[in-house]
């Protein structure tokens, strides 16, 4: 009865639109951790803790209900069905309309890569990492799809060498290519698709880490760039494809770390030489539709925010000089989804911490959105794009770390709620968008661990009432000073929610609904009736 009255007093802090609620309580006498939530034809998978007597996890799927959310088994030829176990996190990949994930069996403890296709609840194997390794402690890292093939690091402490599965000649999956023909790793990274080959980063203890590609097949994989001669690194990472062309990050032996493109057929281009006197180390490096931000010092001014655009990518520019003290250290670059010229992204001022910024790319236009946590960091974390706003976690100090939402400005960017009431923090983490809803995993009272939840932005939520929209009729509108309702249902009880699911004005049934307190804007009016629930837009002009 506790735990029932605690989650009912939660829904009621979000508002009867913005609705938290519990997927199911996976593990009843502890957390089940929900970690991994990867998007799926139609359902949502993860991996979480059945039992606190249980060291592994299992794996799940679920539809966003409580009967729904089901355990995802093992088709084993011989044994029949088995339990998949996951000691952490599960490393999901979607290739040629099926979905691949690394598990290990319950029973032997071997380490493969299964496939699930469509609405199964059974997998099959198709890779057993094991047999390479010869432990279960190793991974499916970094997978890419290139020609009905997978290729991908198996992760594993000792010698590491890239994968390859042939889904249409399985005999021919193992062992890609010896690149480092010895006991020790060439450790590959940065699987990434340009065409019709895959690049990545190795090392083949002659000519250092460098640019590798492949086809899929063994003769098809090659040295492709070596960019600091002899067994000197260049140490390649932060892979983006842009149109026609690969970006990275890599040492040049005269100009230093700097950002360059390639058009996969041999050629190689400096995007700019930022710090022509020494490395500008360019780090954080995301592409946003045909742009790549990201940090990176000229040498005068230390790790600041940048971006490059235009044809090739050839139109580099400094942003702003956040910190001209030190580095503020941009980061989590995303593209604002109400207004795609505008990218925000954490940064540190060395005034106010690390806090949430918005750029057009103009140095006049770069500025901090909103001071969140007033004495330290609000470190935001998980910048979510979801219904045209940017959902992200955020740590005030008096709340720990919750759920807060902005639409990039500073009155639009606001906590959702305290989910674990007082200076607890929640846990939540994983934030994932399924069904028009917002997943994650977090601690939301003193009885229930950190479980799977599951939040409906207030402007979507419509769909949850079970009345027809068109019974209720909400006029004028747009409307300045008051707004009517007009139906045949009994009217019990009206609320007004901003777009972002403040409740912002009750109601009893009334003749007319006054509103010329409420500023210009978009707003959800939920009108409550004997009969049940729906909600209608309301503009304000």
């Amino acid at each position: 009865m506790k735990k029932l009255l605690l989650i009912t007093a939660i829904f009621a802090a979000f508002g009867a639109n913005a609705q938290l609620r519990l997927v199911k309580d996976i593990n009843s006498n502890g957390s089940s951790n929900p970690r991994s939530l990867f998007v799926y034809n139609g359902r949502l998978f993860f991996a979480g803790t059945r039992s606190a007597t249980l060291s592994y996890r299992a794996i799940f799927a679920t539809d966003g209900t409580d009967v729904g959310t089901v355990n995802i088994r093992f088709n084993d030829p011989n044994t029949g069905p088995v339990a998949l176990n996951n000691y952490g996190t599960v490393l999901f990949y979607e290739y040629n309309s099926d979905l691949f994930f690394d598990a290990q069996d319950s029973e032997t403890s071997d380490t493969y890569v299964v496939k699930l296709s469509g609405a199964s609840n059974a997998t099959t194997t198709v890779f057993n990492i094991s047999n390479y390794t010869g432990t279960s402690f190793c991974r499916f890292e970094g997978a890419a799809g290139i020609n009905n093939k997978i290729v991908f690091n198996p992760l594993w402490i000792g010698q590491m060498e890239p994968q390859v599965i042939d889904l249409l000649t399985p005999s021919n999956s193992g062992v890609l290519k010896e690149i480092y023909p010895s006991s020790i790793s060439s450790t590959p990274r940065e699987f990434t698709v340009l065409g019709t080959n895959c690049f990545f980063a190795a090392d083949n203890g002659t000519n250092g880490r460098e640019i590798w590609k492949t086809d899929g097949t063994t003769a098809g994989t090659s040295l492709y760039l070596d960019l600091n001669t002899g067994t000197t690194n260049s140490n390649p990472d932060q892979f983006h494809v842009i149109g026609t062309q690969l970006t990275f990050v890599a040492t040049h032996p005269t100009l230093g770390r700097e950002l360059f493109r390639t058009n996969g057929s041999g050629s190689l281009t400096l995007i700019r030489d930022i710090n022509t006197s020494g490395d500008s180390n360019p780090a954080n490096v995301t592409a946003i539709a045909d742009k790549l931000y990201f940090s990176a010092s000229n040498g005068a001014d230390n790790q600041e925010p940048y971006f490059s655009s235009g044809v090739n990518l050839l139109s580099t520019s400094n942003i702003k000089d956040i910190n001209t003290s030190g580095s503020s250290n941009p980061a989590k670059f995303t593209q604002l989804p109400s207004n795609p010229s505008l990218v925000v992204f954490t940064a540190n001022d060395g005034v106010n911490g690390v806090e949430l910024w918005i750029t057009d790319g103009s140095p006049a236009n770069t500025y901090m959105i909103k001071d969140i946590n007033p004495v330290g960091d609000s470190n935001p974390e998980e910048l979510t794009s979801y219904n045209g706003k940017i959902y992200f976690t955020a740590n005030t100090g008096s709340y720990g770390r919750e759920l807060w939402v902005t639409d990039g400005s500073s009155t639009g960017t606001t906590l959702v709620a305290d989910i674990y009431p007082g200076t607890t923090t929640s846990e939540i983490a994983d934030l994932t968008v399924f069904n028009d809803e917002l997943y994650f995993g977090a601690k939301a009272t003193p009885f229930i661990g950190r479980e799977l939840y599951t939040y409906k932005d207030p402007a979507l939520a419509t769909s949850h009432f079970n009345l027809n929209e068109n019974a209720v009729t909400l006029s004028p509108n747009p409307a300045k000073d008051f707004f009517n309702l007009t139906t045949e249902l009994n009217i019990e009880k009206v609320e007004v929610y901003s777009i972002l699911g403040q409740l912002v004005k009750t109601y009893d049934k009334q003749d007319q609904y006054k509103i010329s307190e409420l500023s210009k804007g978009t707003y959800i009016v939920k009108v409550n009736t004997v009969e049940g629930a729906l909600s209608k837009k309301l503009f304000i002009e």
